[in-house]
């Protein structure tokens, strides 16, 4: 690559001072031509001169160029002789990753909450039994097998009175509540809303127990007498539906089949 370059330098220099001489001979044509012209001839010799002089240099400064080249290749490779030598004697110093340890989150929302199943018993303790129930978390309001609905008024307040049975064995078992209120509920095919009757109920499932609402339907088709829904299940339970009957069912002692009040509201 350098001596390319040297080479091309050359020839621009050659072509510099063949235009030079070219310059002379037309100089030297209007001399004979006009004899006038001889001052301005001799300047422009004298330039032709310096010019002259001016490539001499610059092509004995490019002849010396291939020499100065060797001389930094040669100082290079003494400098990067010396600094592999240093890297060999200085020891390296190997680095050991650090690992951060990380925290596992902790989600406090569910600290504390029962673990349901799709499936479950819940137990009603007033009726001294259990019965099987599906776990909705599509459903707002949990809703009951209620069959033989009677609306009646007892010391001035709505009550209502119906039967409680078993899908399995068909047991029942009357019960009778204050009527917490009313709902409408518009199915897909009728076209009046039907009034259903809401109620309250203390029931157990496992460690829970608290009183929640139930809506009276007619669930003998369904397959669980018992549906709980998101009223039930708020802040209390957390569902997994990989799971069935996760909580212990309670055991059950036979009672007589009277009709059972639910004491709240009651004077």
């Amino acid at each position: 690559m350098k001596n390319t370059t040297t080479t091309r330098t050359l020839k621009t220099s050659k072509i510099a001072i063949a235009s030079a001489l070219s310059l002379v001979f037309l100089s030297g044509c209007a001399m004979t031509q006009n004899k006038e012209n001889t001052a301005i001839v001799s300047k422009q010799q004298a330039q032709i001169e310096t010019i002259l002089q001016q490539q001499q240099q610059i092509l004995t400064t490019l002849q010396a160029q291939p020499d100065k080249f060797s001389e930094q290749d040669e100082a290079i490779s003494k400098l990067t002789e010396q600094l592999d030598g240093l890297g060999a004697k200085t020891p390296v110093n190997k680095t050991t990753a650090i690992v951060i340890p990380t925290t596992k989150k902790v989600h406090n929302d569910i600290a504390g909450k029962v673990i349901l199943g799709q499936e479950e018993w819940i137990w009603f303790d007033q009726l001294q039994t259990n019965f099987k129930s599906r776990v909705d978390t599509g459903a707002t309001t949990s809703s009951l097998n209620a069959t033989d609905i009677v609306k009646f008024e007892r010391d001035g307040r709505d009550w209502v009175k119906f039967n409680l049975s078993h899908k399995d064995d068909n047991e029942v078992f009357p019960i009778e509540a204050p009527v917490v209120r009313t709902v409408k509920i518009r199915q897909t095919n009728a076209t009046k809303a039907l009034e259903r009757y809401v109620v309250s109920i203390p029931v157990e499932l496992g460690s829970i127990k608290t009183e929640t609402e139930f809506t009276l339907a007619d669930r003998s088709r369904m397959i669980f007498p018992i549906l709980l829904g998101r009223t039930f299940l708020k802040d209390i339970a957390i569902v997994d539906v990989a799971q069935k009957y996760t909580q212990p069912k309670n055991k059950s002692v036979s009672i007589k089949k009277q009709p059972t009040a639910v004491k709240k509201g009651t004077n």
